[in-house]
């Protein structure tokens, strides 16, 4: 067997392919953050995230077309009217399941709200902060999901089809690696826990769920982007261990870490377990109301065979 050569498909393997593009990703992002620290000494959050978001989809782009020999917009993207309802639909999911979050603590008395963001005196301007950080996390649901979900899910599922695992085996061990590499991604930020990252794992396998059932990453999108911009740009929740100066509202937390997740957000707490499960529920339950069934989309299902469109978007 060539350990480097698919014969039948004609391509690199999976797992040659995903190392080759995280290379790229992490020279294209590397050099694009240099870059910008050396012309920008702005804190505004979007210009640094401008480089991971370009470094990201620019690794993508090219080992799409050099390495899987397969259009760009294959991996769940294609932004015409039904992904822009998904992508809308997995915003109000994510925006309901951390008010929910929000409601029970302020219920509890565990959050007062101390101030508003355009109080708040700040060397940059509220508005100006809010925005930037818009736009940022924005960009981190939409380039997150197609480095997670979109290249790596779809990449390792196709390199495990193995009569041993079977399709719903690939599948499974996909979605554990994927989600366990996005979990520890988030290890190393402030005041992370390996609760925090247990939960965030799980986390993952939400967010790929709407991805293996519709071959589409706008619902998972729309999940991430809403889940991080409503906790912290609107709600003033720490969002992955990183305190957000530009929220709506400013508040002071009290309550067992148990249950609020503490100085990492959410995320690391009982109640943000609770937001996660609202979020896998309200996915499943949309996708079945719009689609009338649940089952693997044709994308893991079919065989790869090499595309012979271009990369133009197709309506």
């Amino acid at each position: 067997m060539n350990i480097f050569i698919n014969d039948k498909e004609q391509r690199l393997r999976a797992g040659w392919r995903l190392l080759i593009q995280f290379i790229l990703m992490f020279l294209f992002v590397g050099f694009g953050i240099m870059g910008v620290q050396q012309i920008l000494a702005d804190p505004l959050m979007v210009y640094t995230t401008i480089p991971q978001f370009l470094g990201i989809i620019l690794s993508v782009w090219f080992a799409a077309k050099l390495l899987d020999k397969r259009s760009f917009f294959d991996y769940g993207i294609n932004f015409n009217k039904e992904w822009l309802k998904d992508f809308f639909t997995g915003c109000l999911i994510a925006a309901i399941s951390i008010s929910t979050i929000f409601i029970i603590q302020w219920s509890l008395g565990w959050i007062t709200i101390v101030e508003y963001g355009w109080e708040t005196e700040l060397e940059t301007p509220f508005f100006t902060g809010i925005i930037s950080f818009f736009i940022a996390m924005l960009m981190v649901g939409f380039h997150e999901e197609l480095l997670s979900r979109g290249y790596q899910l779809l990449n390792i599922t196709e390199g495990l089809k193995y009569p041993a695992f079977g399709l719903n085996g690939a599948l499974i061990i996909a979605i554990l690696l994927t989600s366990s590499l996005f979990g520890f991604m988030h290890f190393f930020n402030p005041n992370a826990s390996f609760i925090s990252t247990f939960n965030i794992i799980l986390a993952g396998i939400i967010l790929a769920v709407p991805y293996v059932l519709t071959g589409s990453l706008a619902l998972s999108v729309g999940l991430h982007f809403s889940w991080n911009f409503v906790m912290a740009g609107i709600l003033g929740f720490t969002v992955s261990g990183k305190n957000i100066e530009f929220s709506i509202l400013q508040i002071q937390q009290s309550g067992a870490d148990f249950f609020t997740g503490g100085a990492f957000g959410p995320e690391a707490g009982i109640l943000g377990l609770l937001g996660m499960t609202i979020m896998l529920g309200g996915s499943l339950v949309y996708i079945k109301q719009s689609r009338r069934e649940l089952h693997i989309d044709q994308l893991f299902m079919k065989d790869y065979q090499q595309t012979t469109k271009s990369d133009e978007q197709t309506a």
